[in-house]
């Protein structure tokens, strides 16, 4: 029972962190540097953008190329899936960046205040 209750603690957490990472990363990193356990979170959006690419190169473009065939009479057509491969791309790495900026600032803002 205490194990069920820490993994649901802990998953929690990390959801948490994780949404506050995207409503508000200057709080959250101010937070995560301040505290210092969860300081590895900051590496999410280069974790998501792994599972993204792996999941969208074997399950999601396969699927439209099977489902849509393709064609230029669909609407939807292949020429978008790179498009929309390229923004989820870029909003991670820009969203990666600003996270290393915030760690940087706030580690050394930290580390002059001790």
């Amino acid at each position: 029972m205490k194990k069920r209750k820490l993994i649901l603690s802990t998953t929690y957490s990390l959801g948490q962190i994780s949404v506050g990472l995207v409503l508000h990363p200057y709080q959250t990193m101010q937070a995560l540097v301040r505290e210092k356990i969860f300081v590895w979170m900051s590496l999410l959006p280069s974790l998501l953008l792994m599972v993204t690419t792996v999941l969208w190169k074997i399950m999601i473009v396969p699927l439209v190329r099977f489902v849509f065939s393709c064609s230029q009479s669909v609407v939807i057509n292949c020429d978008w899936l790179s498009f929309v491969s390229n923004v989820i791309s870029f909003y991670c790495i820009y969203w990666q960046l600003l996270l290393f900026y915030l760690l940087i600032r706030f580690s050394s803002a930290y580390r002059k205040k001790s």
